[in-house]
């Protein structure tokens, strides 16, 4: 039971705006990052119902960075539609 992952536009800006805010520190942290966020992607592929759930949205917290994944799953078309790769260090209001 492989899920498909399909990011949004919003989410796309915001992981390249992570990568970039990294990369600004040291591409060791950037790489850091991208290979969260994969480790991310896998987990969601392979156990999407595991992951805590609030409504329709199911939340996905990095282990060593301060984001989380938001995102929606298709059960029929077995994707999983990231929604948001949200920093928990912004203004909560900014919350999706």
């Amino acid at each position: 039971m492989v899920y498909k992952i399909v990011l949004s536009p919003k989410a796309e800006i915001e992981i390249d705006d992570a990568i970039n805010y990294y990369s600004k520190f040291s591409k060791s942290a950037a790489t850091s990052f991208k290979k969260q966020l994969s480790d991310s992607y896998r987990k969601i592929r392979q156990n999407p119902f595991f992951e805590k759930k609030y409504n329709d949205v199911r939340i996905l917290p990095f282990s060593k960075y301060p984001y989380i994944i938001i995102f929606r799953i298709d059960e029929t078309a077995k994707k999983a539609f990231i929604l948001s790769i949200f920093c928990t260090h912004q203004n909560p209001d900014k919350y999706p």
